[in-house]
């Protein structure tokens, strides 16, 4: 633990989420995985000092708040602030993008993952556009994929402490301040934001292009370079043309369109999202293709993995310890929670916010046990010829053997012959 850390493992925050680990820090906060002793289920706990002169924890929750039943945006748990710090509390995914980039032996994605994954992402700054508000800090890092079966081809948004709201009570869009200041990522940052000036809508669409071309290159041109004002000069003369022959053709309107943007002008999301789904249709590329991830190997041979606990964050994550010997209450914790102050238009009260939902959604996932058989969705591309959703159920290894309980195995309505099992049970991995 550094000397600095706002909490320690072991420690409970509101007699609810026992902290296990810290995944990830920085200038703003800290993050940990915690336990959430009611619903038995590994959260993301993101904290900052009360003390701490730039605040940023407010904007989180606004607009997490705000994104709640959006696709691409975790689930809000709970929030509140003691003497000592405030704290959000929200779902937990898996491994962000830029881990999962540097991942792979290249260093690059394909074409297939990189198209799936830049719609998505595009959709997800949609969304938090169209609730008026700006993100500001598009990067790799900041994009997770889920941690569960339904969830682990979902990618997620992050981190929204660098937001700022573009739009008024009317829903018209602010006037721009003649300095903004840098807000951002030097490597992702648009020339706009190197300038000093207002960020738009378009800005965040500039980030997204450049981590489509290091998706599919392994780096960008001022990858090297540290200093901000060495690299918005480069970028600010470099021809941004030629980063188009490392993605689809298709790409030319994707740049054109943003080029010709500004800050007042509303970007066409839809022509955005063509371009992504032409290029798809042009590299014959299918939703449900397995992400380069997912492949092992040089045969191709998919890696079940859906359930991996990566944070979605910074840092890699081994599996939450669950236990819960020795938890304490936090030093200073207070009994009741003033959170007025921590929002001017939100509120982190108690209001019922930190409580657990009366019901699970729909869907949504539970916490394995020890011995429950687990269920597996994966896709098989055999000899090329794409096998549709199997849905099987695998026990789990007794001693030294494999015990494999073959349920139901169906595509599109037929069941697999033996040979078929056989490939099943030899890239299974229990």
């Amino acid at each position: 633990m550094d000397q600095a850390d706002i909490l320690t493992v072991l420690v409970l925050v509101k007699e609810r989420w026992k902290v296990t680990k810290k995944i990830g820090g920085g200038g703003f906060g800290e993050i940990y995985e915690a336990l959430d002793l009611l619903t038995r289920v590994s959260v993301a706990l993101k904290v900052e000092s009360a003390q701490q002169p730039k605040q940023v924890l407010k904007m989180e929750v606004a607009v997490l708040k705000k994104l709640q039943g959006k696709e691409h945006v975790c689930r809000f748990v709970g929030c509140g602030r003691n003497d000592r710090f405030n704290y959000v509390v929200m779902e937990l995914q898996g491994r962000n993008l830029a881990e999962l980039r540097r991942s792979m032996t290249r260093g690059t994605f394909t074409v297939s993952t990189t198209l799936r994954l830049g719609r998505q992402t595009l959709e997800a700054i949609e969304s938090i556009h169209s609730v008026g508000f700006l993100h500001r800090d598009i990067k790799p890092s900041n994009f997770a994929m889920g941690r569960f079966p339904s969830t682990c081809r979902t990618c997620y948004m992050l981190d929204f402490g660098l937001a700022r709201q573009f739009t008024n009570s009317c829903q018209e869009v602010r006037p721009p301040r003649p300095v903004a200041g840098f807000r951002g990522t030097v490597r992702y940052a648009s020339v706009n934001a190197h300038k000093n000036k207002e960020m738009g809508r378009h800005d965040d669409l500039w980030s997204l292009f450049y981590m489509l071309v290091e998706f599919m290159v392994g780096q960008l041109p001022w990858r090297k370079i540290k200093d901000k004002e060495h690299v918005g000069k480069l970028k600010d003369t470099y021809d941004h043309r030629l980063m188009l022959k490392h993605l689809p053709a298709e790409f030319t309107v994707f740049l054109d369109h943003i080029s010709n943007l500004d800050y007042f002008t509303k970007p066409d999301y839809q022509l955005l999202l063509s371009v992504f789904d032409n290029s798809m249709k042009t590299y014959n590329v299918v939703e449900n293709d397995p992400y380069d991830w997912e492949r092992t190997g040089s045969d191709g041979t998919l890696t079940i993995n859906a359930t991996a606990t990566t944070p979605q964050h910074h840092t890699r994550l081994t599996p939450a310890h669950m236990g819960m010997a020795n938890a304490s209450l936090i030093p200073g914790d207070l009994a009741r929670e003033n959170t007025d102050d921590v929002l001017q238009d939100e509120q982190l009260s108690d209001n019922g916010e930190n409580n657990p939902p009366p019901d699970r959604r729909p869907g949504s996932p539970s916490m394995p046990r020890a011995n429950q058989e687990a269920d597996v969705w994966e896709e098989l591309d055999r000899n090329r010829n794409r096998i549709r959703t199997a849905v099987w159920k695998v026990e789990r290894r007794t001693h030294r053997h494999q015990a494999y309980s073959l349920m139901e195995i169906l595509v599109d309505g037929n069941i697999f012959d033996r040979s078929c099992l056989l490939i099943y049970r030899h890239i299974c991995i229990i």
